[in-house]
């Protein structure tokens, strides 16, 4: 037998010798080091229609393993992935000769220097490549190249075979599903979309503060994903097996804050036939988060601060005090400096919670993430909506949604997917009702300064009104970081009083 067939029979061996294709990587890899300097060698694919690289395998020296890892990629990087003219075989002596390739192993195998990828096809359907790496620079030579060329049948079967088996089993997939949704429910750190693009730097702040006890304050404006990174905190630090509260601040009315926070006692008034605890106690041992704190009276701003310097509560009707043992970790999409100046908010309070503040940037600032978060949207609704696949989206509906705004943030994200896919019927999506300006276009002038809302972009089908006055006011709130009333608030731009713009709001559910 010649060299070249010992070799291949050699390979196809240990390709096959596993139904596991982690095992079957990491005993081929043993089989190559003897004949190409190679250090590693892995497995992915392309998404084109969520525009990711997704990861199958790995193995080195150390082992095989599995891998469900998706690294994001821009337009162009797709566009290229897409050229017809991509040759089979790539040999890169320095990975930063391809874009796409350094974007890829710069995050996952971040000491490989060269590569070669063979590009995998399998009834003219293009399943994948396989990369071989080392941790040196111009490790690879031409013979190399033919001798991974040679390969490309056994490693395109068990690549085929292992994406044929994620799939088999159909009976049991809507089950899987459900539980893929489940297990992210409880494990937040799958719900960061993004925390390695978008929000890579809001995820480092995360991991260094999750540990410690401090309390933290989360800024950003509504719906981009505070409460996400809230529940990240509480799941990193060491109270990560107790509870985690969460309490809307804007939501509990006035005469209410006190029983709802603290708990009362039995008979501390009419209708209270048993002691309560309140959301403070519910948290004792985990984390408490409150949500929209800007939206506190300042009589409750009064007591929450007794309790961040005591740590102790007193329930409504008692008089022994309550130790606790918690974590606060407070968000607001307003100003609280700014409601600090109008004295709206009080100082002290303020310096209490603004011990490390974490600022979640809009949607808009970070459009890369919008693919990632489509795909994992497309996911959730897939097992809500009982599909057997997840619809497709062209390139230019998705790029669409890269464009556009979104002034309601994740939020708003969240709401056009479900509607593309209740309008769909199964077929492609499409988002032409995001056209661009469509939702902030009139022309109105006030304090002789022109704001521009085209209404000819509105069609024949009308909006309801107390819709367009809430984009409007929310539009308002934003452009003055939350503030309502005082000099350059949202009332005064809005030459509407402060008490009727905060009735206004909370007949329209924005407070």
């Amino acid at each position: 037998m010649s060299s070249e067939l010992r070799f291949f029979y050699e390979v196809t061996q240990r390709l096959s010798g596993s139904l596991q294709l982690e095992a079957s990587l990491h005993s081929c890899l043993a089989y190559l080091t003897d004949h190409i300097p190679v250090d590693g060698i892995y497995i992915n694919i392309f998404m084109a229609e969520s525009q990711e690289i997704q990861m199958l395998a790995h193995a080195n020296a150390t082992g095989g393993q599995l891998l469900d890892r998706r690294i994001a990629l821009t337009p162009e990087m797709c566009e290229g992935l897409t050229d017809r003219e991509r040759p089979p075989i790539r040999i890169l002596n320095a990975i930063e000769q391809d874009s796409v390739t350094h974007h890829v192993l710069s995050q996952l195998i971040p000491d490989a220097k060269s590569v070669m990828l063979l590009r995998m096809r399998c009834d003219d359907f293009h399943l994948g490549v396989v990369g071989l790496y080392s941790h040196q620079e111009h490790s690879f030579r031409p013979r190399h190249g033919d001798l991974l060329q040679a390969l490309h049948q056994p490693l395109a079967m068990v690549t085929a075979f292992n994406l044929q088996g994620r799939n088999l089993l159909a009976e049991k997939a809507q089950l899987e599903a459900e539980n893929r949704s489940l297990r992210r429910t409880m494990d937040s750190r799958d719900e960061v979309i993004g925390a390695h693009a978008g929000l890579k730097q809001v995820m480092e702040q995360v991991e260094a503060i999750a540990p410690l006890d401090s309390t933290v304050l989360i800024q950003g404006e509504t719906g981009s994903g505070k409460e996400v990174i809230a529940n990240a905190i509480h799941v990193r630090s060491v109270r990560a097996g107790r509870p985690f509260v969460k309490v809307n601040c804007g939501a509990i009315p006035d005469s209410l804050i006190d029983s709802e926070l603290f708990g009362y006692e039995k008979g501390a008034f009419t209708g209270a036939e048993k002691r309560k605890q309140g959301y403070f106690e519910q948290a004792n041992g985990g984390t408490i988060f409150l949500d929209e704190l800007g939206e506190l009276p300042l009589s409750a701003q009064v007591r929450l601060l007794r309790v961040l310097q005591s740590r102790t509560i007193v329930r409504v009707g008692g008089v022994e005090p309550v130790e606790l043992d918690i974590r606060v970790v407070a968000a607001t999409h307003r100003d609280l400096q700014q409601m600090v100046r109008a004295g709206e908010f009080r100082e002290d309070l303020w310096y209490r919670l603004n011990v490390f503040p974490i600022a979640i940037p809009a949607l808009r600032q970070r459009r890369g993430d919008v693919p990632l978060l489509v795909h994992h949207l497309l996911e959730q609704f897939r097992v809500r909506f009982k599909l057997e696949r997840l619809p497709s989206i062209a390139p230019e509906q998705l790029s669409r949604l890269q464009n556009y705004d979104w002034p309601g943030n994740v939020r708003e994200l969240v709401n056009a997917v479900e509607r593309a896919m209740i309008q769909s019927r199964g077929g492609p999506l499409q988002f032409d009702f995001l056209a661009p300006g469509q939702h902030d276009r009139v022309p109105v002038v006030a304090g002789g300064e022109t704001v521009v809302i085209d209404p000819s972009r509105a069609g024949d089908h009308l909006v309801p009104l107390d819709t367009m006055t809430a984009k409007y006011i929310e539009h308002a709130l934003r452009l003055t970081g939350g503030k309502i009333h005082g000099p350059g608030g949202a009332a005064e731009r809005l030459q509407i009083h402060p008490n009727t713009l905060r009735s206004r709001m909370k007949k329209l559910g924005l407070m």
